[in-house]
């Protein structure tokens, strides 16, 4: 019951995989964080994602996004390694890297183009021609115009993920609170000192906002207006016994994930909806269609379930990281979009370096709230 829950030194709301994260992280540092999850831990974004750890397939220009996907990005081996030892749980890192078909001619150049930049940026991006590319994956995918292989952009299973970062950080001291609404602040002398909830008030040290796409309604609250809005994401999965491909295989309005169970990640629109999670057939039918016109042999497997979640956009493609101007003991962790499991370890990891007083591990002033917000 939440009486057991009246104080903790650091409260974040929102148990997707960004508050999970941060709560390994600050439990590590030797904290005792309580997550508030309204719904169930990982129910909204977290479980219809792709788990796609996308630091250079994602991204179309250098910059600090780049930089920070490209960091995090690196974290992920130690972390499967760290997570595995202390929880026996396995977040399904897969490593064969992701083929980024091309579509038209356009799209080859545009490819070719973020093929040098990145590769000037020190990543290794490798173009293949349509001879090459039929080598390498054989005739299941239709391409006309070549593809960019990523070999260092990964996947992980995201539910998988969540598990172990929900049981390493239990095990540290984390406390987890389920189904229990945030509904205010508590203020005093313009400082928040903890929340008020459905079932009653939560007093603490900090609060971090870590609910994603609702994030900027919790702030409105505060007369702060953080320009963070749902953007609905609809994908499904498929069944094989045998997936035809280890790669992922990325174009332009669908991408395909092969996952270790058998499933094949299919996904995913971008709508601009509101709060409406509800999945409709007319999405569901583009991307069938998309993805059978890339991989034909998809066209005989079975439909597993429709996966749907809003992501949490910003009106400059950046997360949210950091304190929040003007407003003291509260922080913010949101905004991430389509990338909230591959920026998940570096957003934990920094948070808990502000929240510590360390120097944080990238530079967080274009992440900054302080780009929007004024006191």
């Amino acid at each position: 019951m939440i009486s057991s829950f009246k104080y903790t030194d650091t409260l974040i709301v929102g148990g997707g995989v960004i508050g999970c994260s941060i709560a390994y992280e600050l439990a590590k540092a030797g904290l005792k964080p309580l997550v508030l999850e309204k719904n169930t831990l990982g129910s909204q974004s977290t479980q219809a994602g792709a788990g796609m750890l996308g630091a250079q397939v994602e991204m179309h220009e250098p910059g600090p996004l780049f930089e920070l996907g490209v960091a995090s990005r690196a974290l992920y081996a130690d972390l499967r390694t760290e997570l595995l030892e202390t929880t026996e749980i396995d977040i399904e890192l897969q490593t064969s890297g992701i083929f980024r078909v091309a579509v038209d001619e356009t799209d080859r150049r545009s490819l070719m183009i973020r093929q040098q930049w990145q590769t000037a940026c020190g990543q290794r991006a490798v173009w293949f021609e349509d001879e090459d590319l039929r080598t390498e994956l054989g005739d299941i995918v239709s391409t006309n115009y070549g593809a960019l292989y990523l070999p260092d952009d990964h996947q992980v299973r995201n539910m998988q993920l969540l598990t172990a970062l929900v049981t390493a950080a239990r095990r540290l001291g984390a406390n987890f609170l389920q189904q229990t609404a945030m509904t205010g602040f508590l203020l005093e002398n313009g400082r928040v000192i903890g929340v008020k909830t459905v079932d009653g008030e939560i007093r603490a040290d900090r609060v971090i906002l870590a609910s994603g796409a609702w994030t900027g309604l919790l702030t409105e609250q505060l007369d702060r207006d953080l320009p963070i809005f749902p953007v609905k994401g609809q994908a499904f999965l498929v069944d094989t016994f045998t997936p035809p491909t280890p790669f992922t295989i990325f174009t332009h309005g669908c991408y395909l994930l092969p996952k270790r169970n058998g499933q094949i990640y299919v996904g995913a629109s971008e709508e601009h909806v509101g709060f409406d999670r509800r999945p409709n057939l007319g999405a569901l039918a583009t991307l069938s269609h998309r993805a059978v016109e890339l991989m034909p042999a998809m066209a005989a497997l079975s439909f597993a379930s429709p996966l749907t979640g809003l992501r949490p956009g910003s009106q400059d493609g950046l997360p949210f990281l950091g304190a929040m101007p003007g407003i003291e003991g509260l922080y913010v962790a949101a905004g991430h979009f389509r990338n909230g499991v591959l920026l998940a370890p570096m957003t934990g990891r920094v948070m808990r370096e502000v929240l510590t007083g360390q120097t944080p591990s990238v530079d967080l002033t274009p992440f900054s709230p302080e780009r929007v917000l004024r006191s």
